[in-house]
Formats: C-alpha cells, structure tokens, sequence
C-alpha cells in the first residue's frame, strides 16, 4: 500500500513540474541573477564601450521582426522578463520599461516558428551593439549570439484581440528548441 502512495505522489510530483527549456549543458556558465539588462541597454548608446565583456545570458522576449541572413536570422526582439516556462509559454513578469534587443542566430529555425508576436527565451552571449533598421531609421542595438532559442507560437487572433499579452486561454501552444550546432 505504502509503495502505491508513494508511486502516486512520484507521477504527481513530476506532472507538476515543468521540464527545463534547454538542456543542463546549455545552462552551464549562465548569470542568472547577476547580468545587469539595463546596463546592456544602455551600454548600446554609449561609445564608450566598443569591445564589450561578453556575458552569459537566459533573456526572454517577443519577436517583432525577422531579418533573414546568409547563415542564419537576426530577430528583433521587444524584451520581456518572465518567471517561468509553462506548457503555454513564458509567463510575462510584472511590467518594465522593456527595450528592443538583437539575436543572431546562425542557423535556420522553422518558418512556422519565426513570426511576429511570437514569444521565446534565448541563451546567448552578449556581443556589442550593431545597427539594424527599425521602420526604415538605423537603430544602435544591444546584440545577443544565440546559443539556443526556445519559441512558443502565438495564435494570432488571440494576440490581436490581446496585444498586451495575459491571453486568457492557456491552451497548449506549439513550441520548439533550435540550438546552434557549431
């Protein structure tokens, strides 16, 4: 009897728990709680910072434009923290003064999962910040090589009737890991 309480509190525990997005490995060596996202931001609009220290990073955000490139996509990414992965995507955390932020990515993710509005975490390194066009005007952004990505589509009429996000359904998305292979 004991062994199949403690079975049934074991298949109940684990259905609990959300998997990790991306494998232990890919973690290793991430600032967790000690990168500093605004000194990055504004590290991108000074001069003073041309070869910046590379940082270890785990950054989530919404992708609101893609830029295909001969090996692989830039994204250009709204910023957005969040407190964890669910089934239905990343739970936005309270409301920040959110930037725009660049990740390449040398490598081609599904068509299906680029698309504007679409929500993903990335594991990368910070790079110094470059120019990309936003609207037709050359933008100084903060950049991010990414190591992985992790997206979870959006289903678009939700997002149009809820552009601030807190979708009230929490149906499964789809969702997929692409990760550097070199």
């Amino acid at each position: 009897m004991r062994l199949i309480v403690l079975f049934a509190i074991g298949v109940w525990v684990a259905a609990c728990t959300t998997p990790p997005v991306f494998p232990p490995e890919i973690m290793k060596d991430v600032e967790m709680n000690t990168f500093d996202v605004k000194a990055w931001k504004n590290q991108a609009s000074s001069l003073s910072s041309a070869n910046p220290v590379a940082h270890k990073v785990e950054l989530g955000g919404q992708i609101m434009r893609i830029i295909p490139k001969a090996d692989g996509v830039v994204l250009l990414v709204m910023e957005e923290p969040f407190e964890k992965y669910r089934a239905y995507g990343p739970v936005s955390a309270e409301p920040v003064d959110s930037f725009i932020y660049a990740i390449a990515f040398k490598g081609f993710p599904e068509a299906s999962m680029l698309r504007t509005g679409n929500k993903l975490v990335v594991v990368g390194t910070t790079d110094k910040a470059s120019t990309e066009m936003i609207a037709g005007v050359p933008t100084v952004l903060p950049h991010l090589n990414a190591q992985c990505l992790h997206i979870w589509s959006i289903n678009q009429a939700e997002l149009q009737r809820f552009p601030y996000g807190d979708m009230p359904s929490k149906t499964v998305r789809a969702e997929e890991t692409f990760c550097d292979e070199g």
